[in-house]
């Protein structure tokens, strides 16, 4: 279903705003992907499907870091089993979370929840300085104690040529964690800021049994742009997934999508252009 609408207000806890979506198309509902937290419910009872998208992303300055999500769908969504990072290592949560230096893997608090067809922003650094530069506050920031901090290494930024940002889902105690989307912003490089693939990585978390589960296996054809979006300017989404990625049950994303296999060179824009927070627009 399609749905052009010019959006009023960001309905989202005490925080409001106003931005407009259009054409947004409803996903396609998907199947459960089997997995089991080791209570006998899958995946620790998560929703089959998740309608949200990370949508645009700023690197620098850091007063103007920031990345966006939308909520795809008519439907409300509670946003406290999901994460955000700039961290390759995400995958390890239930285990162990840790980052390295400026990098961070923060969480949504109990009770936000992102309406139907809505957009949201995270600042990564203090709401003040995104105030600054934008002209009004973020929905969230990294650094301020809105959202849940589950690790941290020093202050967090966004690296100017480029990183991993990952939205993701984890339930709390099952083995392994669950993609949502991903998005190779710039041109990750070296040890610190590449994506490394988790296929078949095992381990075990908190749930009830001492047996491991294992990762499926990342197509991990995901691509670095060709550039980074420089300062004053951001990347932002320009299609949905669907017919840009395997979607096939086998992944470790919602409904078994490969969130490693987006065609980003696609859904995401090559020419970059001022950062319109708060305001997504997305073709039929």
């Amino acid at each position: 279903m399609t749905l052009p609408l010019a959006l009023a207000c960001l309905g989202l806890g005490l925080l409001c705003g106003c931005e407009k979506l259009l054409a947004i198309q409803d996903p396609v509902p998907g199947v459960l992907d089997g997995r089991s937290a080791g209570d006998g419910s899958v995946d620790g009872g998560l929703p089959p499907s998740s309608p949200l998208l990370l949508s645009e992303v700023v690197l620098a300055p850091s007063p103007g870091e920031m990345i966006e999500i939308v909520n795809t769908s008519s439907e409300e969504v509670d946003l406290s089993t999901y994460y955000l990072t700039d961290s390759g290592g995400y995958y390890t949560l239930p285990v162990q979370a840790s980052v390295q230096t400026s990098d961070f893997i923060v969480k949504f608090p109990i009770g936000a929840k992102l309406a139907g067809h809505k957009v949201l922003v995270v600042a990564i650094g203090m709401p003040a300085d995104f105030a600054a530069t934008y002209g009004r506050a973020p929905s969230f920031s990294v650094v301020d104690g809105s959202m849940q901090t589950i690790a941290m290494n020093g202050q967090p930024t966004l690296t100017n040529e480029g990183e991993p940002v990952i939205l993701f889902q984890w339930d709390g105690r099952s083995d392994l964690v669950r993609d949502v989307d991903i998005m190779l912003v710039g041109i990750p490089t070296g040890m610190f800021n590449a994506f490394p693939s988790k296929s078949g990585s095992q381990q075990d978390g908190p749930d009830a049994d001492m047996i491991p589960s294992a990762y499926a296996v990342d197509r991990h054809t995901i691509s670095a742009q060709l550039s980074a979006p420089g300062p004053g300017l951001s990347t932002k989404r320009i299609q949905l997934e669907a017919g840009h990625e395997v979607q096939d049950g086998t992944g470790n994303g919602q409904s078994g999508d490969d969130e490693t296999s987006e065609d980003t060179s696609v859904t995401w824009d090559t020419a970059f252009t001022p950062p319109d927070p708060f305001t997504v627009d997305l073709p039929q």
